[in-house]
């Protein structure tokens, strides 16, 4: 047989007051953690927006300072025409030199 802390009601009338209590709780609890998701998601979003913003900044920058971000990111970009912008640096000697 369970022991009960207080035991459940034995009148009617006491139990639908109780289950009426119950449900209410039920919804109460529910609205709370309703609200606290909001706020989580609300304060994730934000902080979202900040860092993307920071990053677009710092990118906006770098390219204002000269930096190509886009070097070596795209392979059809080392094909074209322009060229990707990079120097290389060599010396050398010249070994035979064809004159008419």
């Amino acid at each position: 047989m369970p022991y009960y802390i207080s035991p459940p009601p034995q009148s009617p009338l006491t139990r639908v007051i109780a289950g009426i209590i119950a449900i209410f709780a039920l919804i109460g609890a529910f609205m709370i953690g309703m609200i606290a998701l909001l706020v989580i998601v609300g304060v994730g979003l934000v902080i979202g927006c900040a860092i993307w913003l920071r990053i677009a900044w710092i990118k906006h920058r770098l390219r204002k300072s000269g930096i190509d971000l886009g070097a070596g990111t795209n392979p059809s970009a080392a094909d074209s025409s322009k060229g990707s912008g990079q120097v290389i640096e060599a010396e050398y000697t010249v070994i035979s030199k064809h004159e008419e």
